[in-house]
This record gives C-alpha cells, sequence and structure tokens, in this order.
C-alpha cells in the first residue's frame, strides 16, 4: 500500500512539474468565458461605444482638425465603430458567434487609436477609449483572437 502511495506521489509531482515547465494550465475549462459572459461584454461595449461617439465629436470641435476633411474622417471612424459594435452584439445574440465581426472591429479600433493617441485628447476622451479599447481586447481574447502588436496603444 505505501509502496503505490509513492508512486502516486512521484507522478503526480512529475505531472505538475511538467505542467509547470511547459506553462499548461490545469484550470483550462474554468478559465473560458460562457456565452452569457460574452454577450455581456458585447452588451457593455456598445453602450459604451454609444455614449463615446458624442463625446469624441465634441472634442472635435476644439482639435486641430475642426472643419476639414480629417474630421470628418475621424467623425466617420467612430460612428462606424459605434455600428460594428452594435452589429457584432446582434450577431452574437442572434448566432453565438462573431470572430469575423470581432476582426473587422479591431481593425478599426487600431485605426482610431493611432488617432485618439497622436491628437492627444483630453483625458477623459482617452480614458473612455482606454475603457472601451480593454472591453474590445476582452471580447477578443474570448474568441481566441490575440490583439496584434501592431495595435497596441500607446501610453
Amino acid at each position: 500500500m505505501n509502496k503505490s502511495r509513492n508512486l502516486l506521489f512521484c507522478c503526480a509531482t512529475i505531472f505538475l512539474s511538467l505542467c509547470s515547465i511547459f506553462q499548461i494550465p490545469l484550470l483550462s475549462a474554468q478559465s473560458r468565458l460562457s456565452d452569457k459572459d460574452v454577450e455581456a461584454l458585447m452588451e457593455n461595449l456598445r453602450d459604451d461605444s454609444k455614449n463615446f461617439r458624442p463625446k469624441f465629436e465634441s472634442a472635435l470641435k476644439n482639435s486641430p482638425i475642426r472643419r476639414t476633411s480629417q474630421e470628418k474622417d475621424a467623425k466617420g471612424l467612430v460612428a462606424s465603430f459605434e455600428k460594428q459594435t452594435d452589429a457584432m452584439f446582434k450577431e452574437f445574440k442572434k448566432t453565438k458567434k462573431g470572430d469575423v465581426a470581432v476582426e473587422t472591429t479591431l481593425n478599426n479600433a487600431q485605426q482610431i487609436d493611432r488617432m485618439i493617441y497622436s491628437m492627444q485628447f483630453s483625458p477623459q476622451i482617452t480614458a473612455q477609449w482606454r475603457k472601451i479599447r480593454t472591453e474590445l481586447d476582452n471580447v477578443s481574447n474570448a474568441f481566441g483572437i490575440s490583439v496584434h502588436p501592431s495595435s497596441m496603444r500607446m501610453q
């Protein structure tokens, strides 16, 4: 009985050591978000995007691109992002799929990232955008879509 217990203990120790060395998660099934959790993340992202757009447009009135074609493009980009988050949420709610919509939304967010940080908007606008990006990153992680290094934001 003692020999079998020692053998079991040795096997368990070796197994845990190998998991640690190769960084294999032991509880990976528990770290996956449920569809309900993903839906809630998407809904928050959609709602925050809707709240962000009018504040962003107001901030553009005090920006160096005021009354230029760049202002029009910036407004269109953020309006498009808002529509994408809404469509992504509705598609996921209906089909429980959304990886294509997530990728499209991420690409748009990268363009907004560059604009937000290059124009140095107010800390409130930047903080609000950072929150939206964190939510989008969480949604993309739920689909196993990693954020590419080119999309990393300047701090």
